[in-house]
């Protein structure tokens, strides 16, 4: 059996030299069920440690380097560079042996040598980070100190400030919370503590959200037994307060547009009391069938899904009550959760608030006289939130902004209409949402 580090290599190179999901990566590199709790705890943080502290590994190994490294040596220096940096549990010895070992499983045996030169020149150096000045480039000093690419940093201090900026790359370091929304239709916020704890989790609520958990030392979440009995699902709270800001109804019709992989579409339906009609959309028949399993898991009755392209009309639909058009997005507000979207070429983004826009105008021709329709996304690029959903606004006559409900008052915004999370203010992911109405 492959050792943690081998592990956390395997998954490190899906990612780096295919391209893979980081989540993907790292569940498939674990997926023996015989890897003891310990080692896949360890390769899950050497993982997500290297993945994302890569710039700063790299700017730390640069003084050591004399030539062009292969993909796969790079990859081991940055583990090993990582456990001499970040993990004070690994002795130094170790971190080096094993990054040597690690060169022969990657078969690069002949990197052995240079692994073990740069790696002890390192401990020789005194192992210390010397960052870039603050005061001649503070960009370029907080870029290496988080890992953050420099066209991020300055997008989000032209839209927001240097403070919020530098706000933003810190938060994006390290494992999200995970939240949880309490299933209504089969217990209480109160009841389900006691029954976790039961089961050995460190349960915490969430100080303004009723049905938010917040859950520690769960092992894996699916081996639980009050996760297999539907008493709860998984849920950021971000996203638990996109569901809030629709504001379902017991008995209503209401669409999900772009609903995979379900956990707000799961939200309403516990909102409207598993009545009504609930329908949940998505481009692609292998995530309808997950919200469906979903559902029967929640005992959710109400919610049919189906494929349905968000972009396309589909007059058959008839119209609905309330709307949620959550779009795709850059993503830029899940970094901590898939550390690889701060190496995507920004230019890839710049297409996405067109597409966003038709999202949103097809979503609000489904709401009838009356409705309320969401706008959400996962980003903190104002391009792809707040300019989208004034344009939207400025285009369609029958529509006007709709206040937030009152939960929402807990957040600072400037805008009643709409909200944008920053995970270092809310503990969220990043996210954006604004309501509006339909005159009747």
């Amino acid at each position: 059996m492959k050792n943690a580090r081998q592990l956390a290599y395997d998954a490190l190179a899906a990612v780096g030299k295919k391209g893979a999901y980081s989540n993907l990566a790292l569940t498939q590199a674990l997926a023996d069920p015989g890897i003891p709790g310990k080692d896949a705890a360890f390769a899950s943080a050497l993982f997500y440690g290297t993945l994302e502290r890569g710039r700063t590994l790299d700017y730390a190994l640069e003084p050591f380097l004399r030539k062009k490294l292969d993909p796969e040596v790079r990859i081991i220096l940055r583990m090993g560079m990582y456990q001499l940096l970040y993990m004070d549990g690994v002795p130094d010895s170790a971190a080096v042996d094993e990054s040597v070992r690690l060169a022969a499983y990657a078969r690069k045996t002949s990197a052995r040598p240079l692994v073990n030169a740069v790696l002890r020149g390192f401990i020789r150096s005194g192992k210390k980070l010397r960052l870039p000045d603050l005061e001649k480039d503070p960009l370029q000093y907080y870029g290496v100190k988080y890992s953050c690419p420099s066209w991020l940093l300055e997008m989000w201090e032209g839209q927001y400030s240097l403070e919020t900026a530098i706000g933003l790359a810190e938060a994006s370091l390290g494992r999200p919370p995970l939240s949880v929304r309490v299933n209504s239709l089969k217990t209480k916020p109160e009841e389900l503590v006691e029954i976790l704890e039961v089961q050995g989790v460190q349960t915490e609520r969430h100080p303004w959200l009723e049905s938010c958990l917040l859950l520690r030392e769960t092992g894996g979440i699916d081996r639980l037994p009050a996760f297999r009995e539907g008493l709860f699902h998984v849920q950021d709270l971000a996203s638990q307060l996109c569901a809030q800001a629709l504001d379902a109804r017991p008995g209503e019709r209401v669409f999900d547009l772009c609903a995979a992989p379900g956990s707000k579409s799961f939200t309403l339906a516990e909102e409207m009391k598993n009545t009504g009609e609930l329908w949940a959309f998505d481009l692609y028949e292998h995530k309808i069938r997950l919200i469906e399993e979903g559902a029967k898991r929640l005992g959710i009755s109400n919610l049919r899904a189906r494929v349905q392209d968000g972009t396309e009309f589909c007059p058959e639909l008839g119209q609905a009550d309330r709307v949620l058009c959550d779009a795709p997005c850059s993503g830029l507000g899940v970094i901590r959760r898939k550390p690889e979207i701060k190496d995507k070429n920004p230019a890839d983004f710049k297409v996405l608030p067109e597409l966003q826009y038709r999202l949103l105008c097809n979503a609000a021709r489904y709401v009838r006289p009356g409705g309320v329709l969401v706008y959400s996304t996962c980003t903190t690029n104002k391009k792809e939130n707040i300019q989208v959903a004034k344009h939207f606004l400025s285009e369609n006559n029958s529509w006007e902004p709709l206040q937030l409900p009152s939960v929402f008052d807990k957040i600072r915004r400037t805008e009643s209409f709409a909200a944008t999370l920053l995970p270092q203010e809310t503990g969220s992911d990043g996210f954006f949402l604004a309501r509006f109405i339909r005159n009747g």
